[in-house]
C-alpha cells in the first residue's frame, strides 16, 4: 500500500473536483440555437414561390379593313412572342347600306375565313355581327416551387424549363356579297361592299417568384464534435484537472 502525504491527498481532492465539475460543465451545455441559417459547410440554396401570370396583347392590323365587291380581305399576321397561352381573331361588322322599313332588305352578308396550320374555320353573318375565332397555344403551367442560387437563377430554370417560343401565322380572308338585288339597279351599284373590324389579341404568361425558406446543401458547422466546440473554460478545468493529478 502506498502512503500519501497531507499534501498529496489535498492534490488528488483537488485535481478529482476539478474533473467532476468539468464533467458537470459539459453535461450542462447547450449549444446556441440554430436559427435557419446557413453559417458554414458547402452552402444553401433558396427555395422559391413560383406562380404564373398571364397577360394579354393585342396585334396591329390595318387601321380600316374593307371588303369590296369582287374585291375580298386577305391578310397574313404573324405573331412572335414567348409563352402564348391563346390567340383570339375577333371580327365585327355591320351592313352600311339597307333599306326598308318593317323589315330589312338589301342586307349584305360577310364570310370570314382564319387560315391556322392548314386548317381554315369558317364564320358567315347576315347584316351584322361579331364573332370570335379562338386558338389554344400552349397551357398554362401549374404553380410550383424551385431551388436556385438566386433570383436569376430561378428564372432561368424557369425558362429552361417552362418557356417556349411561339412563332404563328394567321391567314385572314374576308368577303362580303351584297343583298341589293340587281332590278334595283342604283342600290346595286352604289353598295360596293362593307368594312369591318378586325381584332387580334393573344394571352401569354410569364413567372412571378417570391422567396421561400433557405434549403440546407452542405454541412453546417454548427453541428460539429469537435473537441474546438467545447466552451474554453471547460477545457482549461479539464486540463487543469489532469495537469494536476
Amino acid at each position: 500500500m502506498i502512503n500519501l502525504k497531507k499534501n498529496d491527498k489535498l492534490i488528488i481532492i483537488i485535481a478529482v473536483a476539478a474533473v467532476v465539475v468539468a464533467g458537470i460543465g459539459i453535461a450542462a451545455y447547450n449549444p446556441p440555437e440554430d436559427n435557419g441559417k446557413i453559417t458554414g459547410g458547402v452552402g444553401g440554396s433558396q427555395t422559391y414561390d413560383v406562380t404564373w401570370e398571364t397577360h394579354t396583347k393585342t396585334v396591329s392590323v390595318d387601321d380600316e379593313c374593307y371588303a369590296g365587291k369582287g374585291a375580298p380581305y386577305s391578310n397574313e399576321i404573324k405573331i412572335e412572342h414567348a409563352n402564348i397561352v391563346k390567340v383570339t381573331v375577333e371580327i365585327t361588322w355591320t351592313d352600311d347600306s339597307t333599306y326598308g322599313i318593317l323589315r330589312t332588305k338589301g342586307a349584305d352578308t360577310l364570310t370570314a375565313e382564319v387560315t391556322y396550320k392548314g386548317t381554315t374555320d369558317t364564320w358567315e353573318s347576315v347584316e351584322n355581327g361579331t364573332n370570335e375565332f379562338s386558338y389554344k397555344i400552349n397551357s398554362l403551367p401549374y404553380d410550383t416551387t424551385i431551388d436556385a442560387d438566386n433570383e436569376q437563377d430561378a428564372l432561368d430554370k424557369l425558362e429552361e424549363e417552362y418557356g417556349t417560343d411561339d412563332s404563328l401565322t394567321f391567314t385572314i380572308d374576308v368577303s362580303v356579297q351584297p343583298g341589293e338585288k340587281i332590278f334595283r339597279l342604283l342600290k346595286y351599284l352604289r353598295d360596293k361592299g362593307n368594312d369591318f373590324e378586325l381584332t387580334i389579341t393573344y394571352e401569354y404568361y410569364d413567372a412571378s417568384i417570391t422567396e421561400g425558406s433557405i434549403k440546407d446543401t452542405g454541412q453546417d458547422n454548427n453541428d460539429s464534435d469537435d473537441p474546438e466546440d467545447i466552451p474554453a473554460y471547460l477545457g482549461m478545468m479539464i486540463q487543469a484537472g489532469l495537469t494536476r493529478w
